[in-house]
């Protein structure tokens, strides 16, 4: 039970490293060959976990060569667009200017009450709202409203709103954060007058925000 135990946290580590490398995404936004080198993984991890025949070492080596392969595949896609075409295939586009492509939709296997939910998950009432619903390569539907339908911008009334930037979290659940100081471009002086200012301190804020046009934002803990 020990050896089990011990080696089961070696491969978390060894997987967590690994899915690392191989990048951050979401799980509805991973591309074909990430879904199968995650599923392999899983199977090449749960072998040598439970059975202690065998060397962990295989494991550890198989992990590393099933990364090491979509690493290369994922950087021959990014330099190829004939292999990413073939890999990962190419948008697909189901609504065109507010008419549903049925055959796109019959290549696709969504039927028409996806396509209607994936609608009013964009918040839109219906398809006469809708420009454009393209099914992208990770699976996910992108809608695209009317131009009539569209949102009103500040552009389109002839405004010019200031830039606000990002915001930087540089306190969350009460504690200093120095790298999102940094990339604020503040100074830990600076934080420490802004919440004398307020008669406040770092542990009783839930968050304490600043974007880069210097806007300050913050919330304190419950109860404090």
């Amino acid at each position: 039970m020990t050896v089990i135990f011990v080696r089961s946290i070696i491969f978390f580590v060894i997987l967590t490293f690994s899915m690392r490398l191989m990048g951050k995404r979401q799980i509805g936004e991973i591309e074909l060959t990430e879904f199968v080198t995650a599923v392999m993984l899983s199977e090449l991890a749960a072998l040598p976990v439970t059975d202690t025949d065998i060397p962990l070492t295989h494991g550890i080596a198989a992990v590393g060569v099933l990364v090491s392969l979509e690493i290369i595949v994922a950087f021959v896609c990014r330099k190829s667009p004939a292999v990413r075409g073939v890999l990962d295939g190419k948008p697909l586009v189901l609504v065109a200017k507010g008419r549903v492509l049925e055959k796109n939709l019959t290549a696709a296997r969504i039927s028409t009450d996806e396509l209607f939910a994936s609608i009013r998950g964009a918040g839109l009432i219906g398809i006469d709202e809708v420009g454009y619903v393209i099914l992208e390569q990770t699976g996910a539907l992108s809608v695209i409203p009317a131009a009539r339908s569209a949102p009103v911008t500040p552009s389109d009334m002839g405004l010019k709103p200031d830039e606000k930037g990002v915001s930087h979290g540089v306190i969350i659940d009460g504690r200093i954060q120095k790298r999102a100081l940094h990339d604020s471009g503040k100074s830990e002086e600076w934080l420490k007058a802004e919440l004398e200012k307020r008669r406040l301190g770092a542990a009783q804020l839930l968050y304490f925000c600043v974007d880069d046009s210097g806007n300050v934002s913050f919330e304190k803990k419950s109860g404090r």
